[in-house]
């Protein structure tokens, strides 16, 4: 789990580093060249140069998001839909599912996650504060439907929700519900 995060961190660095690079040269190249007299000019130029400066904003906000949605475990998508404790969640559909749980208070507490992946498996991971504190795997199929409950503890923190990610495959149908805190 540590290396997978490590992993994680790594990518984003690189993305960060591409990205200030490929800003930086879509900046300074244009530039030096713009500066420098073509043979048979006038030497002066009525260019102020805002083309290529609002090119190379372009490619920073494209860096941005593409940052973003690294950031963001590369979905692309809005902010998760957010549900009180105790309120169920279900889905049947393909790809990836974030739902943002309200538990009433910051951490340290802990409380059940109880779960139904059925006969297509499915992974359901929970993160506090962007860490991540639980993952089932890819559990449910035709021999086990993926039927559990875990006591999950939350460290100590400010944040006073949880997110759950589902990662689903093709024909799936899940449940589960993030219980009120018990600590």
């Amino acid at each position: 789990m540590l290396r997978k995060l490590r992993s994680r961190n790594a990518v984003l660095r690189n993305v960060a580093s591409a990205t200030a690079l490929a800003a930086a040269l879509a900046l300074a190249v244009p530039a030096v060249a713009s500066a420098l007299p073509v043979p048979g000019s006038s030497g002066g130029s009525s260019d102020t140069g805002s083309g290529l400066v609002d090119g190379g904003i372009d490619i920073i906000e494209s860096g941005i998001g593409i940052l973003g949605n690294s950031l963001s475990g590369g979905l692309g998508s809005s902010s998760p839909s957010t549900q009180q404790c105790d309120e169920s969640t279900q889905s049947g559909h393909d790809g990836v599912t974030e739902t943002l749980h309200q538990l009433g208070r910051g951490g340290p507490l802990s409380f059940v996650l109880s779960y139904e992946t059925y006969n297509v498996p499915d992974q359901i991971e929970v993160f506090y504060q962007g860490a991540l504190l639980y993952n089932t795997g890819f559990v449910g199929d035709d021999i086990n439907e993926g039927t559990g409950s875990v006591v999950i503890n939350v460290p100590a923190g400010a944040a006073t929700a949880v997110l759950v990610r589902v990662t689903g495959g093709s024909s799936t149908d899940w449940d589960y519900t993030v219980h009120c805190p018990i600590s």
